[in-house]
């Protein structure tokens, strides 16, 4: 999918007017229609503005990934842990898994 069709089907989906976005992104209705129908190359201010707007990431825009959510940030105990985590058997990784919903159960009844 193009970068265009990416944009218009976030505003259809959204059920957000061109009109409504033209004038929050400060340009005229009839620019955004030509850069939502792929007429004009989208400046990449706008574009950068868009997702940020619809809370999208650019690679999900340029069709390089799927997921239209940004990335979990995570600390260096955290990528450390996701990292061993990886390096266990489908097995291990199943039991912490059971683990943490175990620990997850305590912590509502508290």
């Amino acid at each position: 999918m193009m970068l265009h069709e990416r944009m218009k089907e976030i505003q259809t989906d959204s059920d957000k007017k061109v009109r409504t976005l033209a004038e929050y992104f400060g340009v005229s209705e009839n620019c955004l229609g030509n850069y939502l129908n792929g007429k004009r190359t989208v400046p990449y201010e706008l574009l950068i503005a868009f997702a940020q707007y619809f809370q999208v990431t650019t690679d999900y825009l340029f069709g390089l990934a799927e997921d239209p959510h940004q990335p979990y940030m995570v600390s260096v105990d955290e990528r450390a842990l996701l990292d061993r985590f990886r390096s266990l058997s489908e097995n291990q990784k199943e039991l912490i898994e059971q683990m943490v919903d175990f620990m997850l159960k305590q912590n509502q009844k508290k």
